[in-house]
């Protein structure tokens, strides 16, 4: 499927990941998001649900914790990076792009 030459170029180097996150920071551009709030922005699940029997051992509360990790670790991997940035406030980190 091809993609515009703009984005082809703006994105080099990017992994899938990095293109939703900064595909998302991009269309909100102006606001700074929490890694939970970024999480959602591109479509992951955010919380965790008891089974019938009231466990929160699951395979889909996995899947979550998974998604949340992977996000958290692609972010601050980007702002590693600088293609995105970060900022503390109140001891709550905040990613935005400028």
């Amino acid at each position: 499927m091809p993609i515009k030459a703009e984005d082809a170029k703006k994105y080099k180097g990017y992994q899938e990941n990095e293109i939703r996150i900064a595909q998302f920071l991009e269309k909100n551009k102006g606001s700074a998001f929490t890694s939970e709030e970024v999480i959602k922005g591109v479509g992951k699940t955010v919380g965790f649900a008891p089974d019938e029997k009231g466990s929160y051992i699951t395979w889909q509360n996995l899947n979550t914790l998974l998604d949340a990790v992977s996000v958290s670790t692609t972010l601050n991997d980007m702002v590693r990076k600088g293609k995105i940035k970060a900022s503390v406030v109140a001891g709550i980190t905040y990613y935005y792009i400028d």
